[in-house]
């Protein structure tokens, strides 16, 4: 028999990440989230895969972007799994992670109709600096406005840290 606590365990938070320190800071909250709401995590990184024929004719190694992703995924897990496992009292949520190519607002809504357990997104929200952040910098506002859930937007500033 499931209860209304069993539930919440299945609830998940989406995470974005593109490994920055704005995207580790809003995953240092997605974690403080999951815990005090008792969900799951799953980070998410989008690399990108070329559509047009400039690009195409570029020689890009797209096996070596996934395999980067999956790494830098994996130490992100890694590292927020040994966070998790300091702490004896509190909730553990299961961290997950994917990656996919391709465009992140295609991704995300992708994963939000998939997975119907999606409770919230999470990602960093910042101004644009310079060319190495334009991911989120450039889609926040497409991605919110075409996800199906909640979305958290965690400032650049460092707000928490585990």
């Amino acid at each position: 028999m499931k209860t209304s606590q069993d539930s919440d365990h299945t609830k998940t938070i989406l995470v974005l990440t593109d490994f920055t320190k704005s995207a580790l800071n809003a995953t240092d909250y997605a974690l403080f989230l999951a815990v005090q709401l008792k969900t799951n995590m799953l980070l998410f990184h989008s690399y990108y895969i070329s559509g047009s024929e400039f690009e195409s004719s570029q020689i890009v190694d797209y096996e070596l972007l996934a395999q980067i992703s999956k790494l830098n995924l994996e130490k992100e897990m890694n590292r927020l799994n040994t966070v998790i496992n300091a702490d004896t009292k509190n909730f553990k949520p299961r961290i997950d992670y994917l990656s996919e190519g391709g465009g992140v607002v295609e991704n995300v809504c992708s994963i939000i109709d998939k997975k119907k357990d999606i409770l919230m997104l999470v990602m960093s929200g910042f101004k644009s600096h310079s060319n190495d952040d334009v991911l989120f910098g450039t889609e926040i506002t497409e991605v919110v406005s075409k996800a199906r859930c909640p979305a958290v937007i965690v400032p650049e500033i460092e707000c928490l840290r585990l």
